[in-house]
């Protein structure tokens, strides 16, 4: 019986390091494609950003009629 039970820790004690590492690579794809998204991200919201900004600039050079829609003012 004791036997078994060495030879099952000595499986368990020599599978152990490429489990490890095995998992030490799926973290580090998954760190790599986590900065990807990251990056993809911040230029997303650049885009944002510069699409409000020139929105906003275009908005501004519209001239509005004050009063409401039918241009009269409140009564």
């Amino acid at each position: 019986m004791s036997i078994l039970l060495g030879l099952f820790f000595a499986a368990v004690w020599l599978s152990l390091p490429v489990l490890l590492l095995g998992l030490r690579r799926q973290i580090m794809e998954s760190h790599t494609t986590l900065i990807r998204l990251e990056g993809r991200i911040a230029r997303l919201e650049q885009q944002i950003l510069h699409h409000q900004a020139s929105a906003n600039q275009s908005a501004e050079s519209i001239d509005t009629v004050s009063g409401g829609i039918d241009g009269t003012v409140e009564r």
